[in-house]
């Protein structure tokens, strides 16, 4: 929220989905349309105040004299009138959607740079909320400092060995025999406590400590699935943004030849939200990973982008269903039509199809009537320390 009185407020606009654009009017338009970012936002600032391109997308701006919510309301509101009309390339429409993140502060250098990572954490929630626009609030989640503080204890986490992986079976739906096991992050404090990822992997995404932390879980994952009878598999989830990078091929293939376990062993595990933005970037990554022989399983399935389009050419191997719908398949004909649909859908395109979710016997069954492929969930186990996972499951 912003504090009534006459202060400055910093603010990181963003123009999104330009990877689409691109592959829907040529790479040559690249030009053209920063052009037209820049000039429609020379339109947005008044002469009282500052702005600095960051990249070609983005730009950081210091709005002067903000007194109030409604204020920053305001401006907001005429930033989207700015960017609501299409440009026009070649005769051809060419949307423009732009998200912003604001913070306030007082110009002093410590307190911009503050405010620089507090408008980051903004946008990053209202590109994560589809808005055009949120403001920082230190009442809305951890503070820029206090984020800041846990991304060094992650740090220090991961060089000290207090990350572990986890394992959770993934079970054969007709068999009922183990088939793998997706690999799940625990850190484990100095004071005794056990904490799952929800309570720090947002946080390692937006800043570069994800980065070793995946190349650890890929390199752990590898590294058991050597000590493991060749039948199984071990899942690891990767950050969408990691796949931007092309050090994962190189860490995937240096582990696996290293260890020398067979590629088709490991799985890739990426969120549906990889078709929404750097979508063919996104997916040469994939094809360029499958190419090495891993597995790709696209999990969440049904929450995000769905376009049937995207889906035809996706190079993955696997679906995971989310795990609402298959909760609630037993109560709501609606969620069981989903999940019975995905299922169909899925193995007309040769894919296989994991449950997750599972919490009883009901379901499992359920499933396995729908002739879904693997089950995953509570009913079999809960994620267990890898001790604990071979010597339950005698691996």
């Amino acid at each position: 929220m912003i504090s009534p009185r006459k202060n400055s407020v910093l603010g990181l606009v963003e123009l999104t989905d330009t990877d689409d654009l691109f592959e829907l009017h040529g790479t040559a338009s690249s030009r053209a349309l920063h052009d037209v970012f820049h000039d429609r936002l020379k339109g947005w600032v008044r002469s009282r105040d500052q702005w600095r391109l960051l990249d070609n997308n983005r730009i950081c701006v210091i709005l002067k004299d903000i007194g109030s919510q409604g204020e920053l309301e305001l401006a907001a509101a005429k930033l989207g009138r700015i960017f609501k009309e299409p440009h026009y390339h070649r005769g051809r429409p060419m949307p423009l959607e732009v998200r912003a993140g604001f913070a306030e502060v007082n110009g002093r250098d410590k307190d911009l740079k503050l405010a620089m990572q507090q408008a980051g954490m903004a946008l990053w929630q209202a590109k994560k909320k589809s808005h055009l626009f949120d403001v920082y609030s230190p009442q809305c989640g951890m503070n820029a400092g206090d984020e800041q503080k846990l991304v060094e204890q992650l740090e220090v986490a991961l060089e000290q060995g207090a990350l572990q992986l986890y394992y959770q079976p993934k079970i054969h739906a007709g068999y009922r025999s183990l088939i793998g096991a997706e690999a799940l992050m625990r850190w484990h404090t100095t004071d005794q406590k056990v904490i799952t990822p929800d309570q720090f992997i947002d946080v390692a995404e937006r800043h570069e400590i994800i980065k070793p932390m995946t190349w650890w879980a890929i390199k752990s994952a590898v590294a058991r699935l050597a000590r493991w009878p060749d039948q199984l598999s071990i899942a690891v989830n990767i950050s969408p943004a990691l796949l931007l990078e092309d050090d994962i091929l190189s860490v995937v293939q240096d582990a696996l030849e290293i260890h020398g376990v067979t590629p088709a062993r490991l799985n890739l595990e990426v969120t549906e939200s990889i078709m929404v933005d750097n979508q063919d970037v996104m997916l040469s990554q994939l094809a360029r990973l499958r190419d090495l022989g891993v597995k790709i399983s696209l999990d969440d399935f049904g929450t995000g982008f769905s376009s049937l389009a995207y889906f035809r050419d996706l190079p993955v191997d696997e679906i995971k269903i989310d795990k609402n719908f298959v909760l609630r398949m037993m109560e709501s004909e609606k969620d069981h039509a989903i999940v019975k649909a995905v299922i169909d859908l899925a193995h007309n395109f040769s894919l296989k199809v994991v449950a997750e979710g599972v919490e009883n016997l009901d379901i499992a069954n359920r499933l396995a009537e729908l002739h879904c492929d693997i089950l995953q969930g509570y009913v079999f186990d809960r994620p267990l320390p890898v001790e604990e996972f071979e010597r339950q499951y005698r691996v």
